[in-house]
C-alpha cells in the first residue's frame, strides 16, 4: 500500500473512531504498521482535525487516540530487538497545542475533563513531571483576580485562548498543559458569569428540543429570531453521544486502580499457599469463643430479617 492509499485509510478511520479501547488500539496498530509512512499519517491527524465538517465528539476521541498511539509507541518500542523507534512520539508531541483547540474551540469545553484525562496519561508516557500542573488544573478558582470579578460584573466575554500567547520555545507539553489551566478558567469564568446575567428556568416547563438542541438560536416573545445559533455548540444528538463516550472515558480512567506491580523475578503467591498460609496463622477457637462468635452471627441475621419490609421466613 502506498503513502497516498495509507493516509486515505487512516482519515477514514479516524473520522469513524468511537471511545472504545478496541477502536483506539485498532488505529494505533494501523498507524504503527505503517509507521514509514508517519509523515503522511501525521499529516491526516492534522487535516481531520482541522476539517470543520468533523464534529466535536470526534475530535475529543482523536485526541484520546493520539494518546493510546503515543503510549503504544512506547510499548513496541521498548521491546527487546524492536525495529520500532519511538515513531509518531515527537510529531504527536508537538501537535498536542492545536489539537486541544480544536478540541475545546471558542468557549465550548464539554471535552474539558477527557482532555485533562488524556493530557495527564501522555504526560506519565513521556515521564513528563506534571504536578505542578495539575495543582494548577484542580484549584483553578484560586487564580481569579480582582479584574476577573470586575469583568464578570460588567458581563464581559473571557478572552479566547490563543496558541500564539504561549512561549513558542518552550516544551510542547508544558504549552498544552498552559493552554489546559486556560480552558479551565475560561470554563469557571463563563459559568460565574452565566449565572450572574442569565435568568434561570423556574416555573415554566420547556420542550425536550429546546432544551437539549442548544444550537438553537435567542427568539424575541413574538418568535423572531434575535441571536444566531452557535455551530461550536453541541445539538441534542452529540450531547447524548458525549454522554455516552464520557461514561466510556470514566471507565477507562479506573482501569489500572487494582493493579498490582509484583518484580518479575518473584512467583506469586498461589491460592493454596494463600489459603494454608491464613489457615496456619489463626488458631482453632474454645469452646466460649465458638458461642459468642455464633451469637454475634445470629443477632446480625435478626437485624437483616427486621429490615425486610415484608416477613422472610
Amino acid at each position: 500500500m502506498d503513502s497516498f492509499e495509507t493516509s486515505t485509510q487512516f482519515s477514514q478511520i479516524l473520522r469513524t473512531l468511537t471511545p472504545s479501547m478496541q477502536s483506539l488500539i485498532r488505529g494505533a496498530h494501523f498507524a504503527l504498521k505503517y509507521y514509514q509512512s508517519e509523515d503522511y499519517l501525521v499529516h491526516t491527524i492534522v487535516e481531520v482535525v482541522d476539517d470543520p465538517k468533523v464534529d466535536l465528539n470526534t475530535k475529543s476521541t482523536i485526541f484520546q487516540f493520539i494518546e493510546v498511539l503515543v503510549h503504544e509507541s512506547y510499548t513496541v518500542s521498548e521491546q527487546p530487538k524492536s525495529v520500532y523507534n519511538y515513531p509518531y512520539v515527537t510529531a504527536l508531541k508537538s501537535l498536542l497545542p492545536k489539537v486541544l483547540l480544536q478540541t475545546l474551540p471558542g468557549s465550548n469545553c464539554s471535552s474539558l475533563y477527557n482532555v485533562y484525562c488524556n493530557l495527564k496519561s501522555i504526560s506519565k508516557t513521556l515521564k513528563f513531571n506534571f504536578e505542578e500542573y495539575d495543582i494548577r488544573f484542580n484549584s483553578i478558582n484560586e487564580s481569579f483576580t480582582l479584574e476577573d470579578e470586575e469583568n464578570i460584573i460588567a458581563n464581559v466575554e473571557f478572552p479566547q485562548v490563543n496558541e500564539d500567547d504561549e512561549v513558542e520555545t518552550q516544551e510542547p507539553l508544558i504549552t498544552t498543559w498552559n493552554l489546559l489551566i486556560k480552558k479551565k478558567k475560561q470554563s469557571q469564568y463563563e459559568r460565574l458569569r452565566l449565572l450572574r446575567h442569565k435568568e434561570l428556568c423556574s416555573g415554566k416547563l420547556i420542550e425536550e428540543d429546546e432544551m437539549f438542541n442548544i444550537r438553537l438560536g435567542e427568539k424575541s416573545q413574538g418568535g423572531v429570531q434575535k441571536k444566531e445559533a452557535d455551530p461550536q455548540l453541541l445539538t441534542k444528538r452529540q450531547i447524548l453521544a458525549r454522554m455516552e463516550d464520557d461514561r466510556e472515558s470514566h471507565k477507562r480512567s479506573k482501569e489500572h486502580l487494582w493493579m498490582v506491580s509484583r518484580p518479575r523475578d518473584v512467583n506469586g503467591v498461589t491460592e493454596d499457599e494463600f489459603l494454608t498460609s491464613y489457615w496456619n496463622k489463626y488458631k482453632v477457637m474454645n469452646e466460649d469463643e465458638e458461642k459468642t462468635l455464633f451469637a454475634d452471627l445470629e443477632e446480625l441475621n435478626q437485624l437483616v430479617a427486621m429490615s425486610y419490609k415484608d416477613k422472610q421466613f
